[in-house]
């Protein structure tokens, strides 16, 4: 039996505690909840398996909004099991590129994560890319740390463009799927939800979506959490949000957009391998190319 998922002590810290999903007349339409005031820079969350040998064009997108020959880009490859190779990887396509400046962040705990020298590292950088691992180990470095304050300060101040693929666009929301089954039926403990880095507070990331069928999985972790939109991105594919919360479509695959904020569900009341009930999710199926507003929540 699947382990039931980790999202009631996140609930309460919400100050959510109903029991069906049953959308509110107060429900508020703004998912990432931003301040209009703060010139924010771009932030790119990508699909994961983007191309890093031939046209690059998110690796490309993502160095022209960094500043290009003028970027200063730090590679953090906290989440994966081996941060040394894949941050070379990435160094080394950078370079190619052009950048003027280019470090990797080797940080392996959160003592590191809290170390005035790696935290210094970030305030000049001009762009920040988290590679992709495993999410949970990527929060649990850097959730809460020096570090990641700094990363939130020079992203907020509109002087760095953070990006992350795979497990790092995972964890770019304040909610996080850390673990899940592909292709399964719907029941409550198909998905795991923890607590992630927290730049998007109410916005849910999935990727390597339907190259690993992961619509239901998705669905349900919204419906746990309906205050929040979920974002699943396939392939070699990545949204751009703007400070404005429009967000963009770039690459070569789709993006899905599952909107709960009319949700109901019975997903609190079903035991953990029960099929639960659900209804009035809206979905959105997004091209390249495509432009949605996080404000509205409708598309452009």
């Amino acid at each position: 039996m699947p382990h039931l998922p980790d999202v009631f002590a996140a609930r309460r810290e919400l100050g959510w505690n109903g029991v069906s999903s049953t959308p509110t007349d107060d429900a508020q339409p703004n998912p990432t909840v931003r301040d209009p005031s703060i010139a924010r820079s771009d932030l790119i969350a990508v699909g994961g398996a983007e191309d890093k040998e031939k046209e690059c064009h998110i690796l490309w997108e993502f160095f022209r909004r960094a500043g290009g020959k003028s970027a200063h880009i730090t590679i953090v490859p906290a989440a994966s099991g081996i941060p040394a190779v894949l941050g070379e990887v990435y160094a080394n396509i950078f370079q190619q590129m052009g950048a003027a400046s280019l470090q990797v962040l080797d940080i392996r705990n959160p003592m590191e994560a809290r170390d005035p020298d790696n935290v210094e590292k970030i305030r000049s950088s001009t762009g920040i890319y988290f590679t992709g691992g495993d999410q949970e180990r990527l929060a649990e470095v850097l959730a809460h740390s020096e570090l990641m304050e700094a990363i939130r300060q020079q992203w907020q101040r509109g002087q760095t463009v953070i990006a992350g693929t795979s497990a790092g666009a995972s964890a770019l929301g304040q909610q996080m799927i850390s673990r899940g089954y592909s292709g399964e039926p719907p029941t409550p403990a198909i998905v795991t939800v923890k607590t992630g880095l927290g730049l998007l507070p109410r916005v849910i990331i999935d990727q390597h979506f339907h190259q690993r069928n992961r619509l239901v999985r998705l669905v349900t972790a919204v419906a746990h959490y309906p205050q929040c939109l979920g974002i699943g991105i396939d392939e070699n594919t990545a949204v751009v949000i703007q400070a404005n919360n429009v967000m963009e479509v770039i690459g070569l695959g789709t993006v899905t957009i599952v909107d709960g904020t009319q949700l109901y569900s019975t997903v609190q009341e079903a035991a953990a391998d029960e099929y639960f009930r659900l209804h009035n999710a809206r979905l959105h199926f997004l091209p390249p190319g495509s432009r949605f507003d996080l404000n509205t929540l409708s598309p452009l």
